[in-house]
C-alpha cells in the first residue's frame, strides 16, 4: 500500500513525530513519510516500548534525521534534547499515543524523553490514540483524553473497525492522512516560529 501524495503545504516547518508504544506505530512511518512529503522537517522520538515495535532505522531512513530517544544526548543536544527539540518543533505530534501516554501527559508526568519534551514544548500538541476498544472506552482514558483537550492539545480521534486483537471496535489511529490533514489545518492558521 502506498500513501497518497501529499502537497508541500508544511514547506519550512519543523515537526516532531512523537511514537509511543503500540501495533499502530507502523502507522506513524507512513505519518512521517507523508509530513516529509508534505515539505516538513521531521524528528522522530521513538519510547523505549514503540521500538519493540518498529525499529529508529525505518524513521531515521524516511525522515533523513537520527532517531531521538535518549533523555540525555550532549553530543547532538548539548541543552537537552527535550530543551532543544521542543524549542524546535512548530507542532508535535503523537501517532500513536497510547493509553499509558495520555495518562503521564494528562498528569504532567515525565520519564522517558517524550513525555519530558512534551512538558518543554509549547507549541501545537495533536494526539491520535490507538488502543484496544476496552481500553479506549475506560473512564480513566476518557477523563485523560479530555483532561489534554482542555490543556489545548487538538485530539484525533480514533477509528472504528477491526483492531489487532482480533477484535471489531474503536481504537484504530487515525489515518496518516487524517493527522496530516488536522496538523496543515492547525499550522495553516499559525505563522512559522521564529
Amino acid at each position: 500500500m502506498t500513501s497518497p501524495r501529499v502537497a508541500p503545504t508544511l514547506a519550512g516547518r519543523e515537526i516532531v513525530l512523537g511514537v509511543s508504544a503500540g501495533i499502530a506505530a507502523y502507522k506513524a512511518a507512513m505519518l512521517a513519510s507523508q509530513l516529509v512529503q508534505a515539505g516538513a522537517g521531521v524528528t522522530a522520538v521513538l519510547t523505549a516500548r514503540a521500538r519493540r515495535f518498529v525499529g529508529a532505522a525505518t524513521f531515521a531512513a524516511l525522515t533523513g534525521r537520527p532517531v531521538a530517544s535518549r533523555s540525555f544526548d550532549p553530543g547532538r543536544f548539548p541543552l537537552g534534547p527535550h530543551i532543544e527539540l521542543g524549542a524546535l518543533a512548530d507542532a508535535v505530534v503523537v501517532a500513536p499515543a497510547s493509553a499509558d501516554l495520555l495518562g503521564k501527559a494528562a498528569h504532567g508526568l515525565a520519564d522517558d524523553l517524550l513525555t519530558t519534551l512534551l512538558l518543554c514544548a509549547e507549541c501545537p500538541l495533536i494526539l491520535a490514540p490507538a488502543m484496544n476498544a476496552a481500553m479506549w472506552a475506560k473512564p480513566a482514558v476518557q477523563r485523560n483524553v479530555a483532561r489534554l483537550a482542555e490543556d489545548g492539545a487538538t485530539i484525533v480521534p480514533p477509528g472504528t473497525g477491526w483492531l489487532s486483537c482480533r477484535q471489531t471496535g474503536t481504537g484504530r489511529m487515525a489515518e496518516p492522512a487524517d493527522i496530516t490533514a488536522v496538523l496543515i489545518n492547525l499550522l495553516s492558521r499559525l505563522p512559522p516560529r521564529a
